[in-house]
């Protein structure tokens, strides 16, 4: 999937040229140690320095494939039952053009703003805390004193919540409720605000009102905007005599979990303003996508709107079973919730209210139920009856459902939107996985299905009419993936690649690389597709000479990986799929862990089963405080699939390894490190710069030793006459490579080496 940012690095062409000194040097007697080994450019052996010039990635490659084939003939010989044969691809592309499919935004560094927050509800006071833990001063107003103190207890009940799972210091916990006033009095909630929130009950004339009393209260310099999902800003900016300054910013809920936040430009609003509110939903650490039109519903509810609406039509219309529609749309489609279990989950009057907003027309089976009094899971019953637990649905249930009939009409309303500019269909996947949690984004998944099939799906809907779009891209032939071309251009050549799941950066100053998982509104969990474009990053970097290191962690601040996405599976029934995917995933576990430069995984947050079993084939393991890491498989009825149950013998010996297994233990970083299932814990602040600092270390080492003294390493379970055959065959080879001169002059000269990895 493309996307809007590329960064291009440039690779220089080098020719092995002999070292200046290299006689002189030849002639002095150096003393090493194994410390010193890789900053002189050798691998660990006794060996004497002997032969010729070569290049250095021809010399390892020979000499890790005669380690593979030692290998080979060792495990015949005593006759292992495993092999770790590497998978290896050949004419991949180098990524010249690296494209991120979403950007990970930090807190900009501005001065703290005054902030009003009016409501104290479940949406104000979630902003009022996340605006007071970056810094901001809030006053949080609302019309009675109870609602207020409620709010306020909820934002202390969630900053205990966070220091408790480590993830905030108790000083910064009390720092942020002390930045946070309660007031009655909407004069002094806005005194000298920059800007007032308004976060009431989704009411068109409610927000109108909250409006006038704001635009009377307010200074001049203050910004108002509306936290609604789906009203008309216009509207509200009409009502005040301030009109450029009104904005829609919809956070969505909770405010402090979720990524997304739409910026929404009114008809009336300044270029200043929006800039303004996307500096501060910036500030506040999320993702911003604006909303360049005042339609109703905006993006991410516009959108959303059928994948109920259409399931509750089938439903009515066809008697097609709730269980079969939501089987279907979660097991097959990957969503984490079907419509009918959402409906619950968001309660069936705030879905009445919607629709009745929206002046679409009303499911018979919503009007039911609010009659009934069944509005969902809070009161115990909806469109279910609630026990314990979530609807029990098997995959088998949704077989018999084409998840199509709903997607159709989700992409529609999506190219409708591209249609009118009210943003790109970049902005528009990104909003609708981070807000909704549509698995691919709409849009790519049109691409993926076929705009063609699409556009059949939908002409047999009666009553439903293709976007025009669609239309006229089916008629040029721009149907997607399979023509190369569709919302997104799939062609790729030379050494561009485009990843959907994956984020790759690099640094041409420091040659570290990054790969990021990038699904953090799914916790960074691990999919078919994940490992896929993991191995087409792995093998364009292991053939990018500019790239020495190799960082893996996960999007955001709450999970390297949680594990594996089942949902992602499709019929996790059948016995040879599972089975499938399972060796699938081991052979690009070996693929990483067999990676010929160090891999440092970042475990930023959880990591949990298959994110266990990744950060496991990485060389280094750095944790932050924050993180939980665990071999969690057996609490849900499985063992580890990919790799967990060899490579936690190998870190952790077989006892320690068993009991983790066995209970499926969640540890700490602090735990972890204890143990020596994570190389280093660190302080949550302290955790960016030192694995940053730690792989800018290990780039600058000698690449060709540290090829070859990783693939020595990796081997150390081979006989031992076998392994210290291989060992002094590389340090033989190692000393024909420029870095050697270099590291030894270096030496001498008492400064830093830097070596080329020739």
């Amino acid at each position: 999937m493309k996307r809007t940012q590329s960064t291009t690095f440039a690779t220089e062409n080098r020719k092995p040229v002999a070292a200046a000194g290299t006689k002189t040097i030849a002639r002095n007697k150096v003393h090493t140690t194994p410390r010193t080994n890789a900053r002189l450019g050798l691998c660990p052996s006794r060996s004497k320095i002997s032969g010729t010039t070569t290049n250095g990635r021809r010399i390892a490659a020979k000499v890790a494939a005669t380690i593979q084939t030692v290998v080979a003939v060792s495990a015949m010989a005593f006759r292992a039952t495993a092999s770790n044969r590497q998978k290896v691809s050949v004419g991949l592309p180098s990524p010249d053009h690296v494209l991120s499919s979403a950007r990970a935004i930090r807190p900009a560094e501005r001065r703290p703003m005054k902030i009003a927050v009016i409501g104290a509800g479940e949406m104000g006071h979630g902003i009022a805390e996340l605006a007071a833990l970056h810094g901001h001063e809030v006053r949080m107003r609302d019309i009675k004193p109870e609602y207020i103190d409620r709010g306020m207890e909820r934002i202390r009940w969630s900053l205990d919540k966070l220091v408790g799972k480590n993830q905030l210091k108790r000083e910064q916990a009390d720092e942020a409720l002390a930045r946070i006033h309660g007031t009655l009095d909407v004069r002094e909630a806005c005194r000298e605000a920059d800007i007032a929130i308004e976060a009431v009950f989704e009411d068109p004339e409610l927000k109108k009102k909250v409006f006038l009393e704001l635009d009377q209260a307010a200074p001049e310099k203050t910004i108002f905007a509306s936290n609604t999902s789906a009203l008309p800003i216009t509207g509200m900016a009409r009502a005040t005599k301030r009109p450029q300054k009104v904005v829609g910013m919809h956070f969505f809920n909770p405010p402090m979990l979720m990524q997304l936040v739409e910026v929404i430009r009114a008809d009336t609003t300044s270029d200043a303003t929006l800039q303004a509110a996307v500096d501060l939903a910036t500030s506040f650490g999320k993702t911003v996508v604006v909303v360049k039109k005042d339609v109703p519903g905006f993006i991410t509810t516009r959108v959303l709107g059928p994948y109920f609406e259409e399931a509750a039509r089938i439903h009515e219309t066809e008697g097609v079973p709730i269980q079969t529609i939501d089987a279907a749309m979660r097991f097959r489609a990957g969503f984490p919730m079907g419509p009918f279990e959402l409906a619950d989950q968001v309660g069936v009057d705030v879905l009445h209210h919607l629709i009745m907003n929206a002046g679409r027309p009303m499911p018979r089976s919503v009007q039911d139920l609010i009659d009934a009094k069944k509005v969902g899971r809070k009161v115990g019953a909806g469109f279910y009856e609630y026990g314990e637990g979530r609807p029990k649905l098997t995959p088998d249930m949704g077989q018999a459902f084409d998840p199509l009939r709903i997607l159709a009409p989700m992409i529609n309303e999506a190219a409708e939107l591209v249609a009118m500019d009210v943003a790109s269909a970049a902005a528009i996947d990104e909003a609708m996985r981070l807000g909704t949690a549509f698995p691919k984004g709409p849009l790519a998944t049109a691409d993926d299905l076929g705009i063609d099939v699409v556009v059949a799906a939908l002409k047999t809907r009666k009553g439903q009419k293709p976007a025009r779009l669609l239309s006229e891209m089916v008629a040029r032939g721009d149907i997607g993936v399979k023509s190369g071309k569709g919302f997104y251009d799939h062609r790729s050549g030379g050494r561009t690649t485009t990843y959907e799941t994956l984020l790759v950066t690099r640094d041409a100053a420091t040659h570290v690389a990054t790969v990021t998982i990038n699904r953090a509104d799914r916790l960074n969990t691990l999919t078919p597709q994940v490992f896929e474009e993991l191995e087409v990053a792995l093998a364009a970097l292991e053939n990018d000479d500019d790239v020495r290191c190799l960082v893996l962690t996960g999007a955001g601040d709450r999970s390297f990986s949680a594990g594996a996405d089942l949902t992602s599976f499709g019929d996790i029934t059948k016995a040879f799929k599972v089975w499938r995917f399972s060796r699938r995933s081991e052979e690009i576990m070996s693929r990483l862990a067999n990676f010929p430069k160090p891999t440092i995984a970042a475990i930023n947050g959880h990591c949990f089963g298959g994110g266990l079993e990744l950060a496991l084939a990485c060389d280094f393991r750095i944790a932050a405080s924050r993180a939980k890491l665990g071999q969690t498989e057996v609490t849900l009825g499985l063992v580890p699939g990919a790799g967990g149950t060899q490579r936690l013998v190998r870190v952790l010996g077989q006892a320690k390894a068993k009991e983790l297994v066995f209970l499926g233990s969640r540890l700490t970083a602090e735990e972890a490190a204890a143990i020596g299932l994570v190389t280093k814990a660190v302080t949550n602040e302290a955790f960016a710069a030192e694995v940053r600092s730690f792989a800018e270390k290990l780039a600058k080492q000698a690449p060709i030793a540290i090829r070859l003294a990783k693939a020595l390493l990796n081997r150390s379970d081979m006989p031992i006459d076998a392994a210290l055959e291989m060992e002094a065959m590389a340090f033989g080879l190692v000393s024909s490579t420029e870095d050697i001169y270099e590291g030894l002059q270096a030496f001498m000269e008492k400064r830093e080496p830097k070596f080329k990895g020739e």
